[in-house]
């Protein structure tokens, strides 16, 4: 079946924002005399929220006595400062544009909290989304296809008419879940030997741009 919406979602995907990402969790960290984290460590930790990711940074997670405190410093200081190191991966903005003239429903779907995932998303695409879910507490996170099903209603499109892309195996669960159709990109937090060692027979482009091409050749939809 043809595709009408296309399904985004941004943490390594649209933007790179593990830098920033990182330093917020080193600022956390910091303030309990904790080991910092490297950019490398970052980026493997990143996928599941920001809550995840701060609970994979500390000693015993979720269980660590700081644990809420810290998580409570990383997020004061991200919504400060999250937009000073990241940016759009290379010639998102340009093909996003053209699926938008192609007609083309676009949307995000995104762990990050919802505040910031729309402001990220308004700041470096203003007026190009249809649809922004970042997470919010109604919602239960990726993997779960509770923010999927939510802009598939608000839209009005079926998950056959829906393309799901996303850098992660989370992206590829959550797809699945949602019984959608899925494209996995190698640029982003996941490198391309991750992806095919971890999913089976998975849907891989190198570049934003083979999108383009991968829509139009209906034989491998």
């Amino acid at each position: 079946m043809e595709k009408r919406l296309l399904i985004f979602d941004l943490d390594g995907t649209l933007i790179n924002t593990v830098k920033d990402l990182n330093i917020a969790t080193n600022y956390a960290l910091e303030k309990y005399g904790l080991p910092l984290r490297t950019i490398e460590q970052t980026t493997a930790d990143i996928g599941n929220g920001v809550a995840v990711l701060i609970a994979r940074s500390i000693p015993d997670g979720i269980n660590n006595p700081n644990y809420k405190e810290i998580l409570s410093i990383f997020r004061s200081y991200y919504k400060e400062h999250y937009f000073e190191n990241s940016f759009p991966y290379d010639g998102v903005k340009e093909t996003l544009i053209k699926f938008k003239e192609q007609g083309y429903k676009l949307a995000v779907v995104s762990n990050k909290f919802n505040e910031g995932a729309n402001k990220l998303v308004n700041h470096y695409f203003e007026g190009i989304f249809d649809a922004i879910q970042g997470h919010e507490e109604k919602y239960s996170p990726k993997p779960s296809s509770d923010m999927v099903n939510a802009v598939l209603e608000k839209l009005a499109i079926t998950p056959q008419e829906t393309l799901y892309i996303g850098d992660t195996n989370v992206d590829y669960e959550t797809a699945v879940n949602s019984k959608i159709d899925v494209v996995l990109v190698t640029y982003g937090y996941r490198s391309k030997e991750f992806i095919l060692k971890n999913i089976k027979n998975p849907k891989t482009i190198d570049c934003i741009f083979e999108l383009i091409n991968y829509l139009s050749n209906s034989a491998i939809l």
